[in-house]
């Protein structure tokens, strides 16, 4: 007996389109993006991943159009293990709201080993730091308070994304994992995973690896903000964004600092996010600590 597609179920999709969420997804801010998404968006409640060759091509400015959102409706977004402390006058300037985000930080001696390559890794205290992150981020998802959890998880395994998955499952927040582009031949529990390349100007290329529908060889290309936005001199921040020390303006102290909280895996809580950005440049080159 054949059985017409209308009376199958809504959890059962064609392979040749998108899959029908039962929820819809958070927009992106690229329509062109949105488009090609299940659900017209980022997933709520599961894992995507975002595999690059290198760091800093731009994956704030994808993401900042979504991060804006959340933190302007009062939602806290953690952002968990950045290779590179986050400008916050970049954020401010794209939008977004300081006050929403906190940042947890590797210590500084794991952020060393982690910018040395796979050589530098073996260590006991290196697979430590990744346990800690990966906790992190998992405490992070099950909670269901946050908006959103952005993680740097470059050698988590096939098991340690599924663990995330499944954390993330069933609940509102939007969860994005970046990896290095390698991780792409591996399998993933991740209902999405997007490959992102560096293109002229302020474009960044989407290469389509895995998502619920049909495939897509081309990569789309997006036009991304201005790697910087200059903000008002009462905001004052941390380490930059992807601009070079040399080029960024120097805000004004301000008796009204950025409320980004930011911490360490040790528990030791930093002010380098509540400081001007000409304060900031010593700790920084001592903390390794550079963003994209």
């Amino acid at each position: 007996m054949t059985l017409p597609l209308s009376t199958l179920p809504a959890g059962l999709w064609r392979a040749s389109e998108l899959a029908h969420c039962h929820r819809a997804g958070h927009s992106t801010g690229f329509a062109a993006l949105d488009a090609e998404l299940p659900g017209a968006g980022w997933p709520r409640g599961a894992v995507t991943e975002l595999l690059s060759e290198r760091l800093g091509i731009g994956e704030w400015r994808l993401l900042a159009p979504a991060l804006r959102d959340l933190t302007q409706a009062g939602q806290p977004v953690m952002v968990i293990a950045p290779p590179m402390l986050p400008y916050a006058p970049a954020l401010a300037g794209w939008g977004i709201d300081l006050r929403w985000l906190s940042v947890v930080m590797r210590p500084a001696h794991a952020a060393h080993v982690q910018r040395q390559g796979p050589r530098a890794r073996g260590g006991r205290s290196m697979r430590t730091e990744d346990r800690d992150m990966l906790w992190c981020a998992e405490q992070a998802l099950k909670s269901a308070c946050c908006g959103a959890v952005l993680t740097w998880l470059p050698a988590a395994t096939p098991e340690q994304i599924r663990r995330l998955q499944v954390a993330a499952g069933g609940g509102e927040t939007l969860a994005w994992v970046m990896r290095g582009a390698a991780a792409a031949a591996t399998a993933s529990a991740a209902p999405l995973r997007l490959g992102l390349a560096v293109g002229e100007g302020s474009r960044l290329g989407v290469q389509f690896h895995k998502r619920r529908g049909p495939p897509r060889l081309e990569p789309l290309w997006l036009t991304l903000p201005a790697p910087y936005a200059r903000v008002p001199q009462s905001v004052t921040g941390g380490a930059d964004d992807e601009q070079p020390a040399h080029l960024r303006p120097d805000p004004a102290p301000s008796s009204s600092p950025s409320t980004v909280s930011f911490v360490s895996a040790s528990g030791v809580s930093h002010g380098l996010l509540d400081r001007p950005a000409s304060a900031v440049s010593g700790t920084r080159d001592r903390l390794c600590a550079h963003t994209g």
